[in-house]
């Protein structure tokens, strides 16, 4: 599944603040929520399930990305939600660099085969250093969004 097919426009935010992972996650899932919209009880359900991802291990691939990802109830495709954070935050990544970059992956429970064929297009992408320094650049949700599209295309 490619990025195109998982990420919208308005699932992308450009400069959000960060503080903290958990405050991070937090954000995420309000954001998540809110754009598909939902309420303040899945919010919560979807940030108690990316934090129990977290807790399996970090999310945090490397070089200032994470690809938080999860599982949920009630979603009948996958959503994908591409951040930029104001200022890097720890994630207990690999590598202990902090994360600015943040693609994360909101999955339905049954669809296993293309949320791995999903999450792997996407760290692919995001491990490139070309593609992260593009994404880096970017000012506006507009331009990361539209940035994202071209390197999917490109990749």
């Amino acid at each position: 599944m490619k990025i195109t097919d998982i990420l919208t426009q308005q699932m992308t935010q450009c400069d959000i603040p960060g503080g903290s992972k958990k405050r991070v996650l937090e954000n995420l899932s309000a954001f998540i929520t809110s754009q598909l919209g939902g309420d303040g009880e899945q919010a919560d359900n979807l940030f108690h399930n990316l934090v129990a991802r977290e807790r399996l291990g970090s999310t945090g691939i490397g070089e200032g990305v994470a690809i938080p990802h999860c599982r949920v109830a009630g979603f009948n495709r996958i959503h994908g939600c591409l951040v930029k954070l104001e200022e890097p935050v720890d994630f207990d990544s690999l590598d202990d660099k902090p994360v600015d970059l943040i693609f994360a992956l909101i999955v339905p429970e049954e669809q296993n085969e293309e949320h791995l064929a999903t999450l792997s297009r996407v760290a692919s992408i995001m491990q490139d250093d070309e593609s992260r320094a593009s994404l880096r650049q970017c000012n506006s949700s507009e331009e990361l969004y539209n940035t994202a599209l071209k390197l999917e295309r490109a990749a």
